[in-house]
Formats: structure tokens, C-alpha cells, sequence
């Protein structure tokens, strides 16, 4: 007999997701603090407990309300893959709870950020995961990376650029600048600055930023989540003005190598989109294999606007925020930001 239930003890929650192969950093009680301190979104944290009072499931949900993507209820917002975990038949009668859910909030689409076998949920490939197995052996991991890219991380060294952890406050203010030029370049709204903040006070034993410096200058920089046998790239941001000297191939490497010696086992680069060619060339240079990546839907697939990247729509938002002002961009990018989960 499975008891569903909204109220347990982080002792407990803990204890399950490092007993569950399924679990991610994203499952985490830190996570939920993260996002409900972060964007003030309400979250239904649904727990499956078997007979003998363990947990057997998780379904970790937020009910966000957003001007831009609508009503919808979600698995963990700014998260890649947050599926519903515990074995088959648990996570059937924990979704079989959330379409309950679903119903009693009059939420306009329920997402789970994953593929699901649950024959009321629709899935479509939305994004794809680059990821490289590791070895206590650094040296074999850059066997496997091609001649180009080991070519483009031994320049940067050549040129004098350091890469290093930290955990410095001040750092990961240059940092959150740096993501507002990259961010900006592209032409989408930034992370504020209270994303990061509250990310590495709420998940600091889970969360490492490596930066490039050159000549005395952060050039570069990258935010790694740690959790158990794992390590994703998370977040990136560079200065334009320095990619000749290839700072995130130095960073990439660093933290691979980093992550070899202290025996992490899979090193993934986080979701990309399958129209973003530039970025998955890059990511297989470093010999990691694709793995599709599908999100579930009840009751039908939605449109939207934000993530159809071939219509007129959002192509005119990237201009605009292209060509945006930065004094606007930035407020502008505060206030937006916590739609684009």
C-alpha cells in the first residue's frame, strides 16, 4: 500500500535521493529553498511511502503563474531533467496524484521534465544532454577528445590564462557581469544577481564556480553542481573580447580534469537545443555522447512562443534585447528573468 503524503523530514528526503539512481541535484530540499527564496514560486512536493513508512517516490512540482508562459504546473523550474523518480509503479500513482493536482489548481498544463511511461501524459524531444564518462585517469578522458579541441586548451595555458575554483563573493559578482554581456549578446534576458546569489548561499556544498583569469582580468567563467557521482556545467559566461585566447576550452578542461581527480564518473554539459548546431559541435569535440532529451505533458503539447525559436516572435525579442540600452536591459532582465524557467 503507497501512502501519498507532503510532509516528511530532509533527514528522510536525503536518505532516499542518495539511495535512488534517478536522483539529481534538482530533487534536493536546497533546490526547493533555492527557488521559492529566489522567485517566491509555490511548490506541492509530492512523497510516495511504501508500507513500512520509507519513501519510494518523488514528484517535485511548482504551481507558477507566469504572464508570459501562462498557468502551468511544473517539475522544478530552471532545471533540465527533474523527472518523477521511485520505480515504475510508484511514479504511476504519484502522476496519477499530480493530474489530481493539476485539476484542483486549474492550472492551464501540467509539465514533467522528463520522458514519462504514463499513458495520459504526451512527450515530444525538446532538447538533447551532452555527456562524457570520466576516469580516475585524466590523461585517458583527453585521449578521447578530438585534435582540435585539445589544440584550442593548450593555447589559453600557452598565453599565460589561470583557471581556478572559487567560492569568493567578489568573483562571482564578475561573474553575474560577465553573464550579463553573454546573455546579452545573445538576446535573452540575464540571470540577476540574486540567482546566484541565493544559488551558492542555499546550495553551496553542491555548487563550485571556476573562473579564467588573464592579465589580472576575469575573462571567463563557469558554475559546476556537484551531487553525488556527478558534475554538470551549469552556467557559462565570457568577454567577448578575449575568445581568441579560447577561455572555455580551458575551463572545460580544468574542470574535467578536477573532476577525474576527485572520482566523479559522469561529467555532463547540461541540455542543449537542437538548433543551436554551434554549441553541440563544440560539446562532441570533447568526445561526449547525445543523449535526447523528451518532456511529458498532460493533457496535450503545448506552443509556446518562448520556446519555438523559428518564430518571427522571439526572433524580434532577441533583437530587441540585442539592441537594448544596458541601463534598461538589465532592470528589464530582473523582472523578466523568472518567467524563462
Amino acid at each position: 500500500m503507497v501512502e501519498i503524503t507532503e510532509n516528511v523530514t530532509e533527514e528522510e528526503w536525503k536518505k532516499f535521493l542518495y539511495e535512488c539512481d534517478d536522483a539529481t541535484i534538482y530533487h534536493t530540499p536546497e533546490w526547493k529553498k533555492f527557488l521559492k527564496k529566489t522567485f517566491g514560486y509555490k511548490s506541492r512536493y509530492l512523497f510516495a511511502k511504501d508500507e513500512h513508512g520509507n519513501i519510494a517516490g518523488l514528484l517535485a512540482l511548482f504551481h507558477v503563474k507566469s504572464k508570459l508562459r501562462g498557468d502551468e504546473l511544473c517539475t522544478m523550474p530552471f532545471s533540465h531533467n527533474s523527472s518523477c523518480i521511485g520505480s515504475e509503479d510508484v511514479r504511476n500513482i504519484l502522476l496519477d496524484r499530480g493530474i489530481e493536482l493539476y485539476h484542483e489548481l486549474n492550472a492551464g498544463r501540467f509539465e514533467v521534465r522528463g520522458k514519462v511511461d504514463h499513458d495520459k501524459f504526451h512527450f515530444q524531444k525538446s532538447f538533447c544532454v551532452h555527456t562524457i564518462e570520466l576516469s580516475s585517469n585524466a590523461n585517458e578522458v583527453w585521449k578521447r577528445i578530438s585534435r582540435g579541441a585539445r589544440s584550442s586548451t593548450k593555447k589559453p595555458i600557452r598565453c599565460g590564462v589561470d583557471v581556478y575554483p572559487t567560492k569568493n563573493i567578489e568573483d562571482l559578482k564578475d561573474f553575474c557581469q560577465l553573464n550579463r554581456i553573454t546573455k546579452k549578446k545573445i538576446g535573452v534576458p540575464s540571470h540577476p544577481w540574486k540567482f546566484f546569489k541565493n544559488l551558492f548561499e542555499l546550495l553551496n556544498e553542491y555548487v563550485v564556480l571556476y573562473v579564467v583569469r588573464y592579465n589580472e582580468e576575469i575573462i571567463a567563467g563557469g558554475i559546476f553542481e556537484y551531487f553525488k557521482d556527478s558534475v554538470t556545467f551549469g552556467y557559462a559566461a565570457y568577454n567577448p573580447d578575449y575568445l581568441n585566447l579560447r577561455p572555455n576550452n580551458i575551463l572545460v578542461w580544468k574542470s574535467i580534469e578536477d573532476a577525474c581527480v576527485n572520482e566523479y564518473k559522469h561529467y555532463s554539459f547540461g541540455r542543449t537545443s537542437y538548433d543551436n548546431k554551434g554549441l553541440i559541435a563544440f560539446k562532441e569535440r570533447w568526445g561526449a555522447v547525445e543523449t535526447e532529451l523528451y518532456y511529458s505533458y498532460y493533457p496535450t503539447i503545448p506552443h509556446s512562443i518562448i520556446m519555438d525559436r523559428d518564430n518571427i516572435q522571439y526572433k524580434l525579442g532577441i533583437k530587441v534585447f540585442r539592441d537594448m540600452p544596458v541601463k534598461i536591459y538589465n532592470p528589464c532582465s530582473d523582472i523578466l528573468f523568472r518567467h524563462l524557467y
